[in-house]
């Protein structure tokens, strides 16, 4: 039986235009999950859906040429597809934790949100914000970030990131989408630059 990466592969070779974003993506969102693992008490199981959906996360771009909500198409095609190693409740995890990685923040409209429970949402919006993050981290598909870690303390959360160069996209791209991990960690949450 196959393991859940290797679904997932399977699923995303089949829709992945651009692979090598989602890899790198994947590695700086794991890299900040990591980090706060431990201070946050996050188990390897919630690793897994995180990386599910990283890797997942621009599926739906083979939906919608032009990218009009394509992290909605995203989010179908996960809801979809015949899972063997996720269950019926990692499912709409994994899907919404794709869809959150652009656009707006979870509404009190968004039905599939609101039909997890308290603790489900939380979940989405703690690891959607860190897909979000690393997503705006190679905002440029460029993979000028080479790493990012994340340090929680009582006041902020401070990504800090190794660049190869000129970032500035990436940069102001993590201004506008700290919004739901600072959400859903109470805090703000800021980046700087490794030296």
């Amino acid at each position: 039986m196959k393991t859940l990466l290797q679904e997932t592969l399977d699923l995303r070779i089949r829709y992945d235009e651009e692979p090598s974003h989602s890899d790198h993506v994947a590695t700086l969102a794991l890299q900040i999950f990591d980090s706060l693992r431990f201070a946050l008490e996050l188990d390897d199981r919630l690793r897994e859906l995180l990386h599910a959906a990283a890797l997942l996360h621009d599926i739906g771009w083979s939906q919608t040429p032009d990218g009009r909500g394509h992290h909605k198409e995203s989010a179908r095609l996960i809801r979809e597809h015949h899972w063997d190693n996720l269950t019926g409740k990692e499912i709409p995890l994994v899907a919404l934790i794709a869809r959150y990685h652009r656009k707006s923040l979870p509404q009190a409209r968004h039905e599939a949100f609101q039909a997890l429970s308290p603790a489900s949402r939380k979940l989405v919006m703690l690891l959607g914000g860190m897909l979000r993050l690393a997503d705006a981290l190679d905002r440029t598909h460029t993979g000028q970030i080479a790493s990012a870690r994340a340090f929680l303390a009582r006041e902020a959360v401070t990504i800090r990131v190794k660049t190869k160069g000129r970032w500035e996209p990436e940069r102001a791209t993590f201004e506008l989408k700290r919004d739901l991990l600072q959400r859903a960690l109470d805090r703000p949450v800021q980046c700087e630059e490794e030296k």
